[in-house]
This record gives C-alpha cells, sequence and structure tokens, in this order.
C-alpha cells in the first residue's frame, strides 16, 4: 500500500512545548529556513552551479548559530567538521541537513538527500549511546574559533546532535518548506537510516520565486567510502 505525504501540520503549542524543553523555539527553526530561502534566491543562472544551495546552507548554519547564541546562551561548535550550534551545558547540539520528500511527514520515515560521511556517522553513534571510537579523536580535533566551544572526549561522548531537516518543493511561483527537527539513531553506506525522535514542524510557506542556479552539494559533511 502506498502512504500518501499529505499529513496534518502538527498542533503548534504542543511543538513549542517540546522545543521549549530542549532550549529552542519553532520562531528560531523556520526563521532559519526563511533565511536560507532568501539567501538562495540570491543566487543568478551566471553563477557557478551549485550557488544557491552552498549560500541556502550558510544562511541556515549562520542563523541558527545566530537566533541561539544571541537569545538562548548557546555557542558555536564545530565538531567533527559538522557545523553546529551547542547549548550552553554542552549536552545537545543542533545542525542542518536536507531530507527527502518523506521529511516533517510522521508516518514515514524521512532520509537525507544526499549521502554524509563519517562526522554524521559518529555523532549518530553517540546519539544511540555507543560511544565514540578510537578514530574520532583526530576527526572531533577542531579549533573551537571565536565565540566558540570545544568538547572534552567525554562530553563528545554524551552529545545528543539534532538536524534541523528540510525539503523544499516548488509550487508554481511559491515554494513549500517541509521540516522537523529530529535525532538520527542509526547511520548506514551515508543515509540515516533511523531516528531516536522526530519532532515534525509545521509546514513553512514562501512566496515569489524566481527561477534561480542548480542547488548542486547543498551542504557541507566531508565523505568516506564506506567499505
Amino acid at each position: 500500500m502506498t502512504l500518501s505525504l499529505v499529513n496534518q501540520s502538527p498542533e503548534p503549542n504542543d511543538v513549542r512545548a517540546q522545543l521549549g524543553g530542549m532550549g529552542t523555539r519553532l520562531e528560531y527553526l523556520h526563521d532559519t529556513l526563511r533565511a536560507g530561502e532568501a539567501a538562495r534566491r540570491t543566487a543568478v543562472p551566471n553563477d557557478p552551479t551549485g550557488t544557491a544551495g552552498r549560500r541556502a546552507y550558510e544562511a541556515h548554519v549562520r542563523t541558527i548559530r545566530e537566533l541561539h547564541i544571541e537569545n538562548e546562551r548557546w555557542a558555536r561548535l564545530v565538531h567533527g567538521r559538522l557545523e553546529l550550534v551547542c547549548s550552553p551545558d554542552r549536552s545537545m547540539a543542533i545542525g542542518v541537513m536536507v531530507g527527502d520528500a518523506a521529511t516533517g511527514q510522521a508516518s514515514l520515515l524521512p532520509r537525507n538527500s544526499r549521502r554524509r560521511g563519517a562526522a554524521t556517522d559518529m555523532v549518530t553513534r553517540a546519539n544511540a549511546g555507543e560511544g565514540a571510537p578510537s578514530v574520532q579523536t583526530a576527526l572531533f580535533a577542531a579549533d573551537a574559533g571565536p565565540g566558540g566551544v570545544a568538547l572534552s572526549d567525554e562530553e563528545a561522548c554524551a552529545l545528543k546532535t539534532w538536524f534541523l531537516l528540510s525539503f523544499r518543493t516548488k509550487i508554481g511561483d511559491a515554494v513549500r518548506i517541509d521540516c522537523e527537527l529530529s535525532q538520527p539513531k542509526r547511520f548506514q553506506e551515508g543515509f540515516v537510516i533511523e531516528w531516536a525522535r522526530r519532532i515534525p514542524l509545521p509546514v513553512l510557506s514562501m512566496d515569489g520565486i524566481e527561477p534561480l542556479n542548480d542547488d548542486g552539494p547543498g551542504e557541507i559533511d566531508i565523505p568516506v567510502d564506506f567499505r
């Protein structure tokens, strides 16, 4: 039987309660997606292939950090080459990820739209309580940078990493963005195949779309060859 992608949007009050318990807000997440869409629209056909997607990714990362840093006292975190924002107690971090058409649909299982690398694999293992294998040491070594934090080995193993997952659909001259905040639990051959917890978010709609260049890779996570 084929499952429909049509699904009732979650109740905003319920979503806000769940997010509030995590130290974030629906407004921060929707504003992050709006910023990405606005940045995407600055690309023109003569830009290099992938410009629109890269600009959207950069705006997503910058905005989700700025909103949490300014309003909730979170901190910038570069963790295993993943660009994240980290809670004040260093127990939780949020990143961004492009999902597939199942994104935001509670009855379906979304996956990342593009293959990701070892960094996503390792934060997923930490989410599942598997700890950090010895090979993580070099991967997680990163300069905290201005206003950033660096995690100890113990904190890296205990960190719960979530992703603002989004799927963008053009509908005429408008855009629909399905989204959720979710925590990956199992990762296989570059794709998340199981989520520990998902919080589907209300759909975000924006109009005024103009033709843009090809999205290209869209997000940055160094891939590895899983053998």
